[in-house]
């Protein structure tokens, strides 16, 4: 008697764990994608933060592009291979943005308001709930326009732009 496999139990195990690599593989893509999102929420966080005490220290209410730019910021907000980051995004004061640079969801544009919201946005206010302001208002910090469902964020549109500095 022989010992061993034959060929039809290995081509059976082989497709069994192919099948179960291509199950796996959409989940561990949008957690990879997850796990970005939250890299980009936490430097856009810093990087808000860093803006208001650069503002405040000079002494400047509202940002422009003659204020001062990224590599006047007291931390490293250099773009990746993933993201662009700006201070101005277009028509919203005093807050900062990232665009994704490659994938799936390339060109998504993420808009971070944090305090700067208070003074752009009149909270509670009667804002429409896919507005940047309602979505401010109702307590996300990060909003973005293109595809957001993959994000778990509605989609907004008309947050301005990032602008390479």
């Amino acid at each position: 008697m022989k010992k061993g496999f034959t060929m039809v139990e290995i081509l059976v195990s082989v497709m069994i764990i192919a099948m179960l690599v291509m199950m796996a593989m959409p989940m561990y893509e949008r957690a990879v994608e997850k796990s970005h999102i939250a890299e980009v929420g936490a430097t856009l966080k810093r990087m808000g933060e860093s803006k208001l005490r650069t503002m405040e220290s000079r002494n400047v209410a509202t940002y422009t592009t003659d204020s001062f730019g990224k590599s006047q910021l007291d931390g490293n907000f250099a773009n990746t291979d993933d993201f662009m980051y700006s201070l101005l995004p277009s028509s919203w004061p005093n807050a900062v943005c990232a665009k994704r640079l490659r994938g799936d969801f390339k060109n998504t544009i993420f808009l971070f308001m944090g305090e700067a919201g208070m003074d752009h946005c009149d909270c509670p206010g009667s804002y429409t709930t896919n507005s940047v302001c309602g979505q401010y208002c109702s307590g996300k910090n990060l909003i973005c326009n293109g595809q957001c469902d993959i994000y778990g964020m509605d989609s907004i549109s008309g947050v301005g732009t990032c602008t390479s500095m």
